[in-house]
């Protein structure tokens, strides 16, 4: 790329710009995946509450000022990933956690089972939606990373190419 005439940085900054206008179709579609899936598990909620009643959990159940703090039950992790020799880009992914005992000594509890062993079936599918929810969430982070990379190296070959 040092060495590149104009018109081969002209072909790369096309390639990169057509790229980049994919991610943000991918953007786009995934922002609204989110709202479906967040609105859809809202509303699952919302049909939960109504079928068991406003104290279907009971206080002593929900976490007070005194309560035993816990950890989550899926984290993100952040790793390099390296692409046709260009700089590292961050790729995140969901680690999920199995309930019980974390390694700091904190547990990992499941909040759904605050409802008692037989939940109502909108409960678990809240749950689904949600947890696919968070799920596009971290795929979005990873569009906007590689859109993000690819905006700066179409900078950069745009002030190489000035400089010709």
């Amino acid at each position: 790329m040092e060495n590149a005439s104009k018109e081969e940085l002209c072909e790369l900054m096309d390639k990169l710009l057509l790229n980049s206008l994919d991610l943000i179709e991918q953007d786009v579609r995934l922002s609204q995946d989110i709202a479906r899936l967040t609105t859809e598990g809202q509303m699952e909620l919302a049909h939960t509450r109504f079928t068991k009643g406003p104290n279907a959990v009971s206080a002593v159940q929900l976490p007070t000022e005194d309560y035993k703090p816990f950890q989550a039950l899926a984290t993100v992790q952040v790793e390099e990933a390296v692409e046709d020799d260009a700089d590292p880009i961050q790729h995140r992914t969901l680690e999920r956690h199995p309930v019980g005992d974390a390694e700091d000594g904190a547990s990992r509890i499941d909040p759904s089972a605050w409802f008692g062993i037989l939940r109502p079936p909108s409960l678990n599918i809240a749950k689904e939606r949600f947890a696919r929810s968070l799920d596009t969430i971290v795929e979005r982070a990873n569009v906007r990373v590689r859109l993000s990379s690819y905006l700066n190296t179409f900078e950069l070959l745009q002030k190489r190419k000035t400089e010709l």
